[in-house]
């Protein structure tokens, strides 16, 4: 069976090279770190099993089987047979809702998911969305097992971190690292905020769990940065977008973009210092947007949305573009020095750049 390895073409030189839509994570945890159980009934040794004995149930495997449109040189289009392998994570025991990559299964007809225990199941598209890489399965819900969500606003670099996914077709194996940094964007066209780990990169990771020290879903494996892998650059989206995409189709069967109308910019890093916290200023306000109903002005700096931290104007565009039209989300903004809380009704339309 092949393997889906996806590239994309980085879009800052400074980053030169592909970018390959599978992951993996390597570099194993340090002997007796803080925080790594100790088996005292084999001797003392430092372990993660009992992290990962009750999660690891809740990665699959995922197989699919489809056909893709393909162009020819001379203009006229044919068809490919595909077959690949991914990862996905059982989010949701009780409704059998898997989350994966979009790229996983992308263009495939037939889906199968095999659990850890051998069963394999047939697997439904609930929905897409290609700007995030997410995608949302649905599976029989007889004896599953969810892993349950994180907390990615409350990361940090150093952290360390553990992988569970399917390299190579092989079947379950588990991987560990560290986070290297947080809120990296620019390296596919899409709504990125991406967790970066010190990966060694093997097709088939894609669409797998990045779990934290407590064994909480923290991010999908997603992508790496390199011509073809173990170069220790490797990402996952954070789970809180993953979530908020799988939210939306399950209750509506796609994603609505939500735009507030402004030209938006990074805070200066002399503005974060002296303030103490992140945020994005407002460069311009479109007439009649929802910025402008809602009373947004010129040089206004978001440093809130609806209670969480702004990390930058791409932390705020992304948080827009993930929030449904016609929701309501309460920004808190810095005006003249005082801080103030402003209430904007999304809109439809592109989002925030």
């Amino acid at each position: 069976m092949g393997i889906i390895e996806t590239r994309a073409r980085q879009r800052r030189a400074r980053l030169a090279g592909a970018v390959a839509i599978l992951f993996t994570l390597a570099s194993p945890l340090v002997a007796g770190a803080a925080g790594i159980p100790i088996d005292e009934a084999r001797g003392g040794i430092p372990t993660l099993a009992p992290i990962l004995d009750p999660r690891a149930p809740g990665v699959v495997n995922i197989a699919v089987a489809g056909t893709q449109q393909l162009r020819t040189q001379n203009g006229n289009t044919r068809q490919r047979q595909i077959q690949g392998a991914g990862s996905g994570v059982i989010v949701d025991a009780a409704k059998g809702y898997v989350l994966t990559n979009h790229h996983v299964v992308d263009n495939a007809s037939a889906i199968k998911v095999t659990l850890s225990d051998g069963r394999t199941l047939d697997a439904t598209l609930v929905g897409s969305d290609q700007a995030t890489d997410i995608a949302v399965l649905k599976v029989p819900t007889e004896r599953l097992t969810a892993v349950p969500f994180g907390e990615p606003d409350k990361l940090k670099v150093g952290d360390f971190v553990i992988a569970i996914g399917n390299p190579f077709g092989l079947g379950q194996t588990v991987t560990s690292g560290i986070i290297s940094a947080l809120g990296r964007g620019g390296i596919n066209e899409g709504y990125e905020d991406f967790i970066q780990t010190d990966a060694s990169i093997n097709p088939g990771n894609s669409g797998g769990a990045l779990i934290d020290m407590t064994g909480k879903l923290i991010g999908i494996n997603t992508a790496i940065l390199g011509p073809g892998g173990n170069i220790g650059i490797g990402f996952a989206v954070p789970v809180d977008i993953a979530r908020a995409v799988m939210d939306q189709i399950v209750k509506y069967g796609d994603i609505k973009r939500g735009r507030l109308g402004v030209e938006i910019d990074d805070l200066p890093p002399g503005e974060i210092a002296r303030l103490g916290k992140a945020g994005a200023t407002i460069k311009s306000v479109l007439a009649g947007s929802a910025a402008e109903k809602a009373g947004l002005t010129v040089n206004d700096v978001v440093i809130g949305f609806n209670g969480a931290g702004i990390r930058g104007a791409n932390d705020l565009r992304n948080k827009v573009a993930l929030t449904r039209v016609g929701n309501s989300v309460d920004l808190v903004v810095l005006r003249n020095g005082r801080q103030q809380n402003v209430e904007v009704k999304i809109a439809e339309g592109a989002p925030n750049r």
